[in-house]
């Protein structure tokens, strides 16, 4: 950059030319193990509303905790996972969910059916430990009950795909 031009030209050179973290993004997550739990787990830290510990997300994702700690540990570069199984996850940068929410920045990384897999684990949860006229137990539980609407209205708002109309009706049939 030669330091000439407008300020929205300088901007828009400065932001052609800085590729920030999205290098670093793509090759960590280049080397993790895509497998279904990858998959819950890393959709679960970028949509959850609010974290949770590892001991709970495991019980929300149906997945047990040395599976959670396993598939954070092939991103624990971009990641802080906690000491133990109480604490919660933190990504080092806010950034890391930008670059997973743009399909453009993060291509094969993209993430964009994570409120709709939100809505569908917290249902199941739900399903498969409320009892009648008992009040959730714990943290999964509460999350589940309070968040799954959050979840399904912005599915709802960003759905380009048939997979939360055929999950919900899944769902629902338990319900019923």
């Amino acid at each position: 950059m030669d330091g000439k031009g407008s300020p929205q030209e300088k901007l828009q050179q400065i932001l052609t030319s800085h590729v920030g973290l999205d290098p670093l993004y793509a090759q960590v997550l280049s080397n993790a193990n895509h497998d279904d739990a990858f998959i819950k787990v890393l959709s679960a830290i970028i949509y959850l509303k609010r974290q949770l510990s590892i001991t709970d997300l495991a019980k929300l994702l149906d997945l047990t905790s040395e599976v959670v700690v396993t598939r954070l540990m092939e991103i624990q570069s971009i990641i802080r996972i906690p000491a133990d199984n109480q604490g919660s996850v933190q990504l080092n940068h806010a950034s890391f969910r930008d670059f997973l929410l743009d399909k453009t920045r993060s291509k094969e990384y993209y993430q964009p059916l994570g409120e709709a897999r939100m809505t569908i684990w917290s249902l199941e949860c739900m399903v498969k430990y409320l009892k009648q006229d008992q009040w959730p137990q714990d943290k999964a539980e509460k999350y589940a009950c309070r968040e799954w609407c959050f979840h399904l209205e912005h599915a709802i708002r960003g759905c380009e795909s048939g997979e939360l109309a055929t999950a919900m009706v899944d769902i629902i049939q338990m319900f019923i």
